[in-house]
């Protein structure tokens, strides 16, 4: 069955830029064996505020994938290991916006080491030589187009969405998809869409609503995508051996230049017939 990447990503998405637009270089501290600095590398590129890159170190991995998210507040990295290394699995860099910024500079950034389980094992903020883009690059960035091959009238329309989400109907109480704080709707660059669950921060593995992927082409800015999954749904209680038929149907538009999606959500167990819907009003964020 295919499988559904939105941010591992991450995220899935806006992650065909080469790498190299950006990197930064430091010191993790010291190899208590060797009593030399643990010297690392990650480099990356941003699209739309999607983070995808690569990450190097002489002390936990040679090679390991970057993924994270970008924005006005800052930068979110998570680098995940092959395997856990020495205790740590995945390390995440917090950093400030670059607006635009070029050449070199030494920047705050912390850190956070964790095991497989996700536990932190340690956690500092640490000061690292960012390099930045080159105007060249830029250039190159923005005249990349994306979302436009087999989007027809919903070109330019993939991203992220997030704002009102709320629940109309339950009928056995077997939904609980408002737990999740920060759900956001996705139309990523394939043409998928999903619901993720839950914070940015947990990046790595948040709970997704595969939904399913829109027509070649379509010729209106209206969608009806239905799918069936017949796993373990996240935020529901329905038993796992019954199949479930989602649902997501709705609009996007542009209101006062900002894309939006007002829509319903809706699962159907095809076995009890017990279902639970939601209503989506959401802007574009990434």
């Amino acid at each position: 069955m295919k499988i559904f990447f939105i941010l591992s990503f991450l995220f899935v998405m806006n992650a065909k830029a080469q790498n190299g637009q950006y990197e930064l270089k430091g010191s993790l501290g010291i190899n208590v064996s060797t009593k030399n600095n643990i010297e690392f590398s990650l480099k990356w590129s941003e699209k739309e505020g999607l983070v995808s890159g690569s990450y190097t170190d002489n002390f936990y991995t040679n090679s390991a994938a970057v993924k994270g998210v970008s924005g006005d507040l800052g930068r979110i990295f998570i680098v995940t290991l092959p395997e856990e290394a020495k205790g740590v699995r995945t390390i995440s860099f917090l950093g400030p916006d670059l607006k635009g910024m070029k050449g070199s500079a030494l920047i705050p950034i912390s850190v956070v080491l964790r095991d497989e389980t996700g536990k932190p094992v340690s956690a500092s903020t640490i000061e690292a030589n960012l390099i930045g883009q080159s105007e060249k690059r830029v250039a190159q960035k923005q005249e990349e187009a994306i979302c436009q091959e087999g989007f027809g009238e919903l070109a330019g329309y993939c991203g992220v969405y997030t704002g009102m989400f709320s629940e109309e109907v339950d009928t056995n109480k077997k939904c609980n998809l408002l737990a999740f704080s920060a759900t956001r709707l996705v139309l990523d660059e394939n043409g998928e869409l999903g619901l993720i669950l839950g914070e940015t921060s947990a990046i790595i593995s948040n709970p997704v609503h595969r939904i399913g992927r829109i027509i070649t082409n379509p010729d209106s800015e209206r969608i009806d995508v239905l799918s069936r999954d017949c796993r373990a749904l996240p935020g529901t209680t329905f038993s796992g051996d019954d199949c479930k038929r989602i649902n997501l149907s709705g609009t996007f538009s542009k209101i006062r230049n900002i894309k939006h999606f007002s829509g319903d959500y809706l699962i159907i167990n095809e076995k009890t017939n017990e279902s639970c819907r939601y209503n989506l009003s959401m802007d574009q964020v990434i």
